[in-house]
């Protein structure tokens, strides 16, 4: 098959490149904006032991920034993990109006296992791009898919902009597991293209395994509706946590810094 040749060619042309890439994302992330992450040390434990399960791997995660998906791989795993074993590097779906302008983002989109999808495309544009998420998960490699199908204008989890793709997927595959990520920098308030300078970023990461009891469309946003409910669950206690946080002897509390100007939507 001429589709899984030609994404057999990308994963390896992105795994050749890695040794390069992956470090200088890293390097971009925590030496030149000052990133810092808490939570890594669970989301990995977690993303391991979802892959070692030998189940189709769907990741879903809410979406704020132009480069959640850097994040992302870089909470899921150490750079050494993926240079090892790139089948553990996701494959992504960025829309195509978001990198078509740029060589180097092109390069980029290519060498980073992403599929490229025309959200204005047709429906049967749309099918076959799911087709391949759905093979590619069967062959036991993992995908990041954003549920909301894009950033979230509100800032916050928007369960009614669900997209039932991920229904779609789920529907097909035996047995998912779906890697749920929760990821936000502290003074993210609203959507942007990049999170403040210097912002610390929270992680949390929680398995769920999707079933239901209905058929076709009904069991297709029912899949999906779970999906996007467990995200919006997660972001609920992200900032309960903060809240305790800031309250505890020692925390935070008034004297945290607040967002300014544009640092409020991450640019």
């Amino acid at each position: 098959m001429a589709e899984t040749r030609d994404r057999r060619l990308q994963a390896l042309v992105g795994w050749a490149t890695f040794a390069l890439v992956g470090p200088a994302a890293v390097f971009t992330m925590r030496g030149v904006r000052r990133h810092r992450m808490v939570g890594l040390d669970e989301a990995r434990r977690r993303y391991r032991e979802a892959l070692a399960s030998g189940r189709p791997t769907l990741i879903c995660a809410n979406h704020l920034t132009m480069v959640d998906s850097a994040f992302l791989h870089h909470a899921l795993a150490p750079l050494v993990d993926y240079l090892t074993d790139f089948r553990r590097f996701a494959w992504n779906v960025p829309a195509t109006e978001n990198f078509t302008k740029s060589t180097l983002l092109r390069v980029l989109v290519y060498v980073g296992k992403c599929i490229p999808i025309d959200r204005a495309g047709s429906a049967e544009h749309h099918k076959a791009v799911l087709d391949q998420l759905r093979h590619l998960l069967e062959a036991g490699q993992p995908c990041v898919i954003f549920p909301e199908g894009g950033r979230s204008r509100t800032g916050r989890v928007e369960p009614s902009q669900v997209t039932y793709g991920i229904g779609q997927i789920l529907r097909e595959l035996e047995k998912p597991q779906v890697l749920c990520v929760y990821l936000r920098g502290e003074r993210q308030v609203s959507w942007g293209s990049l999170p403040a300078k210097g912002d610390t970023m929270h992680v949390t990461v929680e398995l769920l395994e999707p079933s239901t009891t209905q058929t076709g469309l009904r069991a297709v946003r029912d899949l999906s509706r779970q999906v996007i409910e467990k995200l919006a669950e997660m972001e609920k206690g992200h900032f309960s946590r903060l809240e305790r946080d800031a309250l505890r002897p020692g925390g935070a509390g008034d004297d945290a810094p607040k967002p300014r100007g544009r640092e409020m939507n991450g640019e």
